[in-house]
């Protein structure tokens, strides 16, 4: 304003006020709106750091953690929320955005993490800001994602510092998440100090470990002895170089982080479930388990390039949204068609013959587009018999005290369009639509506190991916006897507490490579036959690499809800062996000391979505237990 009036009593010929005045005006808008820009800025966070999983990589077809160190440079604190958006083909956005409520203090620092799904790797994302009084910032670009293999790091502590110089990535003890629903891209850690971890994420750590984590205690850097850990990481303590916790490992390990060469590192990797590539010559062989080089003895090989994939979520979801579908009436909506037709040609033309009065014309023309609109809106939409359902299907892990760790599909096909907000009984829960094509009408808020927002159409459906952990009522299984003749199974007897339900099929036992049937003589399951080995049983060869793996893209799906879940049980087992072809088949080999129960039942109440207007819910659950191949002394 000071500019404004110093420009207007410079002016000393009054014909040139009026064009003093405009070039004047102006130029205080454009200083404003760079004021106002500048303003905006200062106001925004600033994004100091950005990690994708737990080395640097993350995994397909999974849930995968994000780490973003944001700073807040101002006199006031920031308190709104961050919002991480998926994009592809040049800023296309996809999927619902994750919405993570954020509080950041005057000139302070924090972590903020969020779960992304990432299906095929070549996602963008985006972070936006919005504060509690409805400013938001332009939307900041983060680094893209790289694929990896699930990652084997080491934990920096405080009394560690980072892992620099060492062949294996570090891992700041603060940004192991609070959930093992996150942990998917997470396969071993290394560990040589008493990590700062509160509660949650101590439990997640136990939760992953019991889950089928292997963790190996190493000496620590200063004092040369073994870390001391309090009653809660109880299980890192043990006497032994050898420790089974569920179906997780712990390996005590006489060296410290400085001891670690390739070689022993390579050596130590040997005791996991081999990553394999393929060699110049097309045959597998083991992946480098470093972080981002390769030996250049092994070239690198995407082991997705040649088509095949495990089972994604997005051929799961394909399934379920099968089963439930509007029937249009298609002879009527023709019929409708040809007679609007038929109303506005020759029809509207005969009128104008009759009434020689053009408004008599357009009258017709409006009142016959407005009558076929509502028929076709409403014949269109209207489905026959159809209620608003949701059907799922889900893998489930045990985990202690009564909990599961649950991979859960699932697809709302609702009668009643508006806003469904779709919440579970559990923690640690994270969603995705696993959408490819298009944005998704909705928001997603992970953790603690989970929801998925979003706007479904009448008679359409809503498809959703989730992770969680759950009340699951797993049975708890004991080896009573079993005899071996060389690598197979000969006998075999199990105690199961309680009993697993009657409605229960596909009672099946994984040893080595080996599947058996298994059946039910009261509380006990007895071995039974063979029937064949991972690559055979699981018909890797005929799934594999068919993107239309359970029914026909030339048709309806029109057999019983019942066989499409069926159909399901095969691809919910290879997937969570996470066999992806028939290398993968031939090298999987689970560890001689332990069995593997896999059955499929229904799905309790506990994993429904916890909203009424929902409907009817049913879907079936692959449940795996791992046991281990011991007779308890008595």
């Amino acid at each position: 304003m000071v500019y404004f009036l110093r420009t207007v009593s410079r002016i000393s010929d009054p014909r040139d006020c009026h064009r003093s005045l405009i070039f004047a005006g102006a130029r205080v808008v454009v200083l404003g709106m760079l004021l106002a820009l500048a303003s905006k800025e200062a106001d925004a966070l600033e994004i100091i750091e950005t990690r994708w999983g737990f080395d640097g990589k993350v995994v397909r077809n999974r849930f995968n953690l994000l780490s973003v160190l944001v700073d807040n440079p101002k006199a006031e604190p920031f308190d709104g929320e961050l919002w991480l958006r998926k994009r592809i083909n040049v800023g296309t956005r996809v999927d619902a955005p994750l919405v993570e409520p954020v509080f950041v203090g005057p000139f302070a620092r924090r972590w903020v993490q969020f779960y992304p799904y990432v299906n095929e790797g070549y996602e963008q994302f985006g972070l936006q800001e919005r504060q509690k009084s409805g400013r938001e910032t332009p939307e900041f670009d983060l680094p893209q994602p790289r694929l990896g293999w699930p990652a084997r790091v080491i934990v920096d502590g405080e009394s560690t510092g980072a892992a620099t110089g060492l062949p294996v990535k570090g891992l700041p003890e603060v940004l192991f998440p609070p959930f093992v629903t996150a942990t998917d891209g997470l396969q071993a850690v290394l560990i040589d100090s008493l990590p700062n971890w509160d509660e949650p994420r101590r439990t997640a750590f136990l939760n992953w470990l019991y889950r089928g984590g292997v963790a190996f205690v190493l000496q620590t850097p200063t004092t040369g002895a073994y870390p001391e850990f309090p009653a809660a990481l109880g299980v890192l303590a043990g006497p032994l170089d050898e420790q089974r916790y569920g179906s997780g490992r712990v390996y005590r390990v006489a060296a410290t982080r400085r001891d670690l060469s390739r070689d022993r590192l390579t050596e130590l990797f040997r005791r996991l479930p081999e990553r394999l590539t393929r060699g110049p010559d097309g045959t597998p062989q083991e992946l480098p388990p470093f972080g981002d080089e390769v030996d250049s003895a092994v070239p690198y090989h995407d082991p997705y390039s040649d088509g095949t994939s495990e089972y994604s979520s997005t051929s799961f979801l394909a399934q379920l949204r099968n089963m439930t579908r509007p029937e249009h009436n298609w002879l009527l909506l023709h019929g409708l068609f040809w007679v609007y037709i038929a109303l506005v040609f020759p029809g509207c033309w005969l009128i104008g013959r009759r009434w020689s009065d053009y408004r008599v014309v357009y009258l017709s023309l409006l009142a016959t587009v407005a009558l076929f609109s509502v028929l076709f809106a409403y014949v269109g939409q209207r489905g026959y018999g159809e209620s608003t359902a949701v059907n799922s299907v889900a893998i489930v892990h045990p985990l202690p005290n009564g909990q599961a760790d649950v991979a859960l599909w699932s697809n709302a096909f609702v009668i009643s369009g508006g806003d469904y907000e779709i919440r579970h009984q559990g923690s640690g829960t994270l969603y995705s639509t696993c959408n490819m094509n298009e944005a998704v009408n909705g928001e997603i808020q992970c953790g603690a506190d989970a929801r998925f927002l979003v706007d479904i159409p009448p008679f359409s459906s809503r498809e959703y991916a989730q992770r969680m952990q759950a009340p699951f009522a797993v049975p708890r299984l004991q080896t009573v006897q079993f005899q071996r003749n060389g690598d197979r199974l000969t006998s075999l007897t199990l105690r199961c507490d309680p009993p697993i339900p009657e409605t229960a099929e596909n009672l099946v036992l994984l040893h080595g490579r080996q599947f058996y049937n298994l059946s039910r003589n009261g509380p006990l399951l007895e071995l039974g036959i063979g029937m064949g080995d991972v690559g055979g049983y699981l018909r890797v060869g005929q799934y594999n690499g068919n993107p239309y793996p359970f029914n026909s893209p030339y048709g309806r799906e029109t057999r019983p809800v019942i066989e499409q879940y069926r159909q399901m049980f095969i691809p919910l087992l290879t997937r969570s062996l996470g066999i992806a072809r028939a290398e993968d088949a031939a090298a999987f080999n689970l560890p001689a000391e332990t069995v593997r129960v896999c059955y499929f039942t229904q799905i309790p109440a506990e994993l429904f979505v916890q909203n009424p207007y929902l409907g009817k819910q049913a879907g079936w659950a692959l449940c795996v237990v791992d046991v281990p191949l011991e007779v308890p002394l008595e």
